[in-house]
């Protein structure tokens, strides 16, 4: 016994201290964990700060600058009051839209910036939403080079319009996406007009289907004479 009960003090002894390691290593690892986490976030808000600088500041430089032209928008219901200017940035490829008298958006449905290139391909590049004076401004980023074209229009929520079709490109339609006969039957253009080309600088008018019926009179006339 004299032997037995010191080896098993002190057996005893060490387990004590073992089991206190452990759970100091224990803690030390879940505050390890709990410091990785907070470090993650605190590199997330960091990114996504710099991430709102970065749109900051280019915003700022699209707003800096005159851009390369503009073109005057058209409604597309002549009558309605409303109208619209476009300014074309081609080296941020962002467009300035500004809409005027829009009416609110029905239930359901919200303002798009489409654009669209020479050979006809669309790309939805941004949402417009008007104030409770009927007006809107949106920058659209990411618009593609060499669009010619630009289209205020009211569309369903969620149904993004220049969906590639069938074959386009070598690409199926995104999953979920409506097809181009029933995005364009669920449309409703609202303003529209012809984009600077690129190159060329100044103001572009648009030209309105009403425009053209005076002119074709006149000609008639002179005809008969």
């Amino acid at each position: 016994m004299m032997f037995v009960l010191p080896v098993v003090v002190v057996l005893a002894i060490i387990v004590g201290f073992a089991v206190v390691a452990i759970s100091k290593m224990s803690g030390l690892t879940t505050e390890v964990q709990v410091a990785q986490k907070q470090a993650e976030e605190a590199q997330k808000a960091v990114e996504e700060r710099d991430q709102k600088l970065r749109e900051a500041r280019a915003e700022v430089s699209v707003l800096g600058s005159a851009g390369q032209g503009a073109a005057v928008l058209a409604a597309a219901e002549p009558g309605s009051g409303v109208s619209g200017l476009a300014l074309v940035h081609p080296e941020q490829n962002a467009v300035n839209l500004y809409a005027y008298n829009l009416p609110p958006a029905p239930e359901g449905q919200e303002y798009r910036v489409i654009v669209k290139d020479a050979g006809g391909v669309e790309k939805d590049v941004a949402a417009l939403a008007p104030n409770e004076r009927g007006e809107g401004f949106v920058i659209a980023r990411d618009v593609p080079e060499g669009a010619a074209h630009v289209e205020l229009a009211l569309v369903p929520k969620g149904a993004r319009q220049g969906q590639p079709k069938q074959g386009q490109n070598g690409q199926a339609p995104a999953a979920g996406a409506q097809p181009a006969s029933e995005q364009q039957a669920t449309r409703k253009p609202v303003l529209a007009g012809d984009l600077p080309k690129p190159g060329e600088s100044g103001v572009t008018m648009a030209q309105r289907s009403d425009d053209a019926a005076p002119v074709a009179k006149a000609q008639g006339r002179r005809g008969r004479r």
